[in-house]
Order: C-alpha cells, then sequence, then structure tokens
C-alpha cells in the first residue's frame, strides 16, 4: 500500500509539473500574440548592405494581425491584401498565406515589443529584414 501511495503522489507530482510548463508556454504564446495582434506601418527595410527607409508612400504600407488568425496587408485606399497567420513560437517563424493566390512566406521574428516588429525573410537570392513600427 505504502508503494502504491508514493506512485500515486509521484504521478500526480509530474502531472502538476507538465500543467505548468504547459500553462506557463501558453502564457508566452499569448504574450507574444497581444503584443502581434495590432496595426504596423513599414518604417525601412536592409537588404544586406543596404538600407531603405521608407518614403512618405511606403509608410502607409499597413501589416495587420487580427487575434483570429487573419491578416491584411497593403496600402490605403488602395485595399487590403486578406490573409491567415500563423506563429510557430519554438522557432520564432511567422506564416502568412494570401488567401487569393494561396501562396506562404515564412518570416522570422527578431525583434517584438509592443512598438516595434522586425521580420526577417529568407529566400534563394537575399536576406531582408523589415523594421515595423506600431501604426495608429
Amino acid at each position: 500500500m505504502k508503494i502504491f501511495n508514493c506512485s500515486i503522489k509521484a504521478i500526480v507530482s509530474i502531472f502538476f509539473l507538465f500543467l505548468t510548463i504547459n500553462t506557463q508556454a501558453q502564457g508566452s504564446t499569448a504574450v507574444t500574440q497581444a503584443r502581434l495582434c495590432k496595426s504596423w506601418g513599414l518604417s525601412k527595410i536592409e537588404d544586406g548592405t543596404k538600407t531603405q527607409v521608407a518614403d512618405e508612400a511606403q509608410k502607409e504600407y499597413r501589416l495587420i494581425f487580427n487575434k483570429d488568425f487573419t491578416v491584411q496587408q497593403g496600402l490605403a485606399p488602395d485595399g487590403f491584401i486578406p490573409g491567415t497567420w500563423q506563429l510557430d513560437e519554438l522557432s520564432s517563424n511567422i506564416t502568412i498565406t494570401d488567401k487569393s493566390t494561396k501562396t506562404s512566406y515564412k518570416m522570422k521574428i527578431i525583434k517584438l515589443t509592443t512598438d516595434e516588429l522586425l521580420l526577417q525573410q529568407n529566400d534563394d537570392v537575399r536576406n531582408l529584414i523589415i523594421y515595423y513600427k506600431a501604426a495608429l
């Protein structure tokens, strides 16, 4: 009976440890999603050795992440391209899928604060780092 009680205590302890770790991971994801879900305005783009600061027209470009995992990107009043987004917090990657073309692209989150977002886009030809500022 004593061995059985120890086994039960061990199982309960492991369960609560797992629950604590899982809750912390979910809390971290919730914080990341809360920071991400807003409207972001283009600030500048780095392409290897070149940096291009957004001009007045480019500053109007918006990347809007919604809590329902939809995304809109584009310029007003020209219109926004709708899509969806997924977050892989373990690898710090975000995947955006354009709804009309079904094209997906993956970007690495380099930095995410309440007012700054840096995304790294890697393709076969170049390595872009795109800087965004929280937009009103």
